[in-house]
């Protein structure tokens, strides 16, 4: 992520561009505020736990470690900001997909086409390594427990409107704060206030009684060694078994990365806590360029926006540079035997020689030394691409090179952080410093953003008016609604209540559902059994704020209503020359009120475009696995009018106007009976389970009726059929999350994890149905606003405990489950679980070999052969007869 080769460039010259911060500081009353890239920081935690993926996630002990990590931090003196990215960029969809399809669908094909035995060793498995699917929601849960227990000012959560990294600089910047995490952009946005970078994997914990463990800031941040890597005569010493002891017991009073030691055995220890710390404007005096130059820098030496390193080819056309965003713009730029340091240094070398040719040593431009004046940033990119592009310029088609230029412009603009107007700065209010800590928001819709310029505003405006109303002024009861809708969203969506992707349908009109590992050769997981209640959301979530309407083409207009464009053409004397403005304003009335037969003109051609727009369907394009490959899929979004009908719901109406309430302000009774009605469980055993234990029983029984229903509909499969869950495997799953258990009797010890609990197919694809159902149903709980009433338990899943439960590598006792619970698993799903063929015992199979023998010698007139050693032999001589 980042800048490409930026991060090995601050390695090569960590001397120079870095230094070395110590906490606690001097000072007892003194803190030290740090922003935390929060999805770095759940990589970092998974790495450096060394937790087991394989089995879908061991989320008791990463919530476990979360906890750990984030007490340390405190514990030093350090007052946390994590924030964690909002939906999607457009710009950065290519890069997405290039991610998911080498990190996931290639790892899964990978593991289900080695053998059983080679890909069970830790070498295999920490190669194909995939961040579990429900980890964000495990991290944010924490952190938001743990927030809610500590002092205002020690831990925030924030949820960006877009893209984290521009958000967290400007953060950053208006706390004095660092940030920390596993990007190099954050080295090239910069702010005011910005104190510098802070790679997450150049934390080292300190013990304050093991004088032994003084860290220079060199060497491995998983260890701290003190033995030099190389003598003075540049040989490598070798080392014995009992210095490799010695360095591994000092290694585990210093910790593994950020994790800190283990608290239990180190209650009488003070630690401390050392860390590398770069500046923008550091790297920026380097490479004798300006600061604000280092964001063009990145987009011309390559970043996320631009494409990714391992496309096959450059683009040929300013066709294939602005519609295929994957095309690799570096290989126009750079030589392929130029190393990543190399082409960073080339780039900001051509940038320095630019501004060097066009301003002299005050500043004036030297009009006779350039050939083009540099009078923009514009004028800027335009002159450094010129400058950078190998091939000659009289070698590009007709607008190639402008399109190349868009393309870093697009690039550079990612790096905008937001600064809020100093003039606005003055009137923030502080009554609710208590809850925010020491950061005071500019408004209450965006702690960085007025409500006209929060892109997270815009996008849930599409249903209602724009603007905030003043006191005096009227609120139409449709936009009151819908306004009432949006604040609600945006209020659980600053509380992490809200997962900020599903509001990727809202902005970009897409979906991106979690990829994890599965059987390649079997049917998406987040197709079969993801898709139908994302179709829920997708309905709510048009019914609440409005989802975007596709594009109208004049080929769509014409076949749609065709007959009605002509009349309006030939009308053209008659038109109201209001007309446009009038159809623009009827939009966003409500469309019952058209229908009444209003005596409006009739609209214009550019009118009658968009009243098609928003009465044809809407569409998502879902990016879901379809074979070895990530591939967009329309899904046509129904009205939530026609869902309720099919599960006959009728929702409240709005008792002035009897339009129909959004989803979001119905009572919450109702909103119960929706998520039941769609997760299809609306049982009254269902419905008397506990807030902690209800989402788990529905995603066990859509995951089950789904499974059932497939094998109904393709009965003479045998494929579908094995697909039917087990009574066992069901009890199985809420033994795993609901029966307590000390752990002793799974594992002997973590190295034998995989050796203890075997890996089989059916398991992990049972896992990657859990893991599907999971994803989609909390994204339904958020829309509904039924959280945190009604929580997923996902914390207390450990899907190393699923697999020895199913395969009887753990006691049986733990297998049981109480009646209520399982009263609400099988209360209408009678039918649906399969009946596993039972494994006979060898008692049971002999009787049965002997009864066939003896019925073959009664059928030839033999007598029956005596039992025992001999009856084999009895067996063989009646075959010969």
């Amino acid at each position: 992520m980042g800048v490409h080769g930026l991060t090995t460039y601050l390695r090569e010259h960590k001397p120079i561009l870095s230094r070395t911060v110590h906490l606690p500081p001097q000072h007892p009353n003194e803190s030290v505020p740090i922003v935390v890239d929060g999805w770095s920081f759940i990589y970092e935690v998974v790495h450096c736990g060394n937790l087991p993926w394989v089995y879908g996630g061991e989320y008791p002990e990463l919530a476990q470690l979360i906890q750990q990590v984030v007490r340390a931090w405190v514990g030093v003196g350090i007052n946390l900001h994590v924030v964690f990215d909002g939906p999607y960029p457009t710009l950065k969809f290519p890069t997405l997909v290039s991610r998911v399809t080498q990190n996931h669908i290639q790892n899964s094909l990978l593991f289900f086409r080695t053998s059983s035995v080679a890909r069970s060793t830790p070498r295999f498995l920490h190669e194909t390594a995939m961040l579990p699917p429900m980890a964000y929601s495990v991290c944010l849960d924490t952190l938001t427990t743990m927030a809610s227990k500590l002092p205002p000012e020690k831990l925030h959560i924030h949820i960006a409107d877009e893209e984290g990294d521009p958000y967290a600089v400007a953060l950053a910047g208006r706390l004095q704060a660092y940030i920390a995490g596993r990007d190099s952009d954050f080295v090239v946005l910069n702010a005011e206030g910005y104190q510098g970078y802070i790679p997450l994997d150049e934390m080292v914990w300190i013990s304050t009684h093991n004088p032994t463990a003084n860290w220079d800031g060199e060497g491995s941040v998983y260890s701290v060694d003190t033995e030099a890597d190389v003598n003075d005569d540049g040989f490598k010493p070798a080392r014995s078994g009992k210095k490799r002891q010695k360095r591994n017991a000092i290694h585990q009073q210093a910790g593994h990365g950020i994790l800190p030691p283990n608290e239990s055995s180190e209650l009488d220890a003070q630690l401390s806590l050392s860390f590398i710390a770069y500046s923008p404007s550091t790297l920026a005096s380097h490479l004798e360029i300006p600061a604000s130059l280092l964001p063009l820098l990145g987009a011309l030496v390559g970043n996320d926006f631009t494409g990714s390193s391992d496309d096959s080819g450059p683009p040929t056309t300013a066709v294939d540079i602005r519609t295929n965003r994957r095309a690799n713009l570096q290989r126009l730029f750079f030589e392929r035997q130029l190393t990543l340091g190399q082409r960073i240094a080339r780039v900001a070398g051509t940038l320095k020689e630019i501004l060097a040719t066009a301003f002299g040593q005050g500043g004036a431009p030297h009009k006779k030394r350039v050939k083009k004046q540099i009078g923009s940033v514009m004028d800027l990119i335009d002159a450094a691409v010129t400058a950078l592009l190998l091939r000659p310029l009289d070698t590009f088609a007709t607008g190639e090179r402008e399109a190349i230029v868009e393309r870093v412009v697009e690039a550079t603009l990612q790096y905008a952080v937001p600064k809020p107007p100093e003039e606005d700065m003055d009137s923030i209010s502080e009554q609710d410093e208590g809850e925010r800590g020491h950061l005071n928001w500019v408004s209450d819709v965006c702690p960085l953003h007025l409500p006209e310029s929060c892109p997270l505003f815009a996008s849930l405006s599409r249903l209602a008016s724009q603007q905030l109303p003043g006191p005096l002024e009227p609120i139409k009861p449709v936009e009151g609604m819908h306004a009432s809708v949006r604040r609600e969203y945006i209020a659980a969506y600053r509380r992490g209540c809200l997962n900020p992707h599903i509001f990727d349908a809202v902005q970009s009109a897409t979906s991106w559902p979690w990829i994890f590992l599965e059987d390649p050769d079997k049917e998406c997981v987040q197709r079969s059994i993801g898709r139908p209640i994302r179709e829920w959301v997708y309905a709510v979530l048009d019914a609440s704020v409005g989802l975007p309407s596709p594009p109208v083409t004049e080929d769509a207009e014409e076949d749609e209503d065709e007959d009605e464009l002509i009349d309006v053409v030939e009308e053209d004397d008659d038109v109201d020359p209001l007309a446009r403005l009038r159809g623009a304003l009827k939009e966003l009335d409500d469309p019952e009120e058209d229908e009444e037969g209003s005596q409006e003109p009739p609209l214009s051609a550019p009118s009658v475009s968009s009243t098609l727009a928003s009465s044809r369907p809407k569409i998502i394009t879902e990016y879901i696995r379809r074979g070895t490959r990530l591939a967009p899929e329309e899904v046509m979004v129904t009205p939530l009018a026609e869902m309720l009908k099919g599960i006959s719901l009728q929702g409240p109406v709005h008792p002035q106007t009897s339009i129909p309430l959004p989803p979001p302000l119905w009572p919450e009774n109702l909103r119960r009976t929706l998520l039941l009605s769609a997760m299809e469980s609306n049982h009254p055993a269902v419905a008397s389970l506990p807030d902690d234990r209800l989402m788990a029983v529905l995603v066990l029984r859509f995951v089950v009726h789904r499974m059932h229903v497939r094998a109904q509909e393709n009965p003479g499969v045998k494929e579908r059929q094995m697909e039917r869950w087990s009574q066992a495997e069901a009890r199985a799953f809420l033994a795993c999350m609901f029966t307590p258990h000390d752990g002793s009797a799974e594992i002997a010890s973590e190295d034998q994890r995989s050796v203890a609990v075997p890996i089989q197919e059916r398991h992990i694809q049972l896992v990657a149905q859990l893991s599907a159902a999971l994803h989609a149903a909390e994204q339904l709980l958020h829309v509904l606003l039924l959280a945190p009433q009604i929580a997923i338990p996902v914390r207390l899943f450990s899907g190393l405990r699923f697999h020895a439960l199913l395969t009887g590598s753990t006691s049986s006792h733990e297998k049981v489950v109480e009646g209520d619970l399982w009263r609400a698993c099988w209360e209408g799903l009678e039918d649906a679980y399969a009946e596993l063929p039972q494994r006979k015992s060898k008692k049971e199979k002999k009787a049965m070999a002997t009864g066939a023998g003896a019925d073959v010698s009664r059928a030839k007139g033999k007598t029956k052969r005596p039992t025992g050693a001999a009856s084999m032999f009895g067996l063989l001589g009646d075959a010969e007869a």
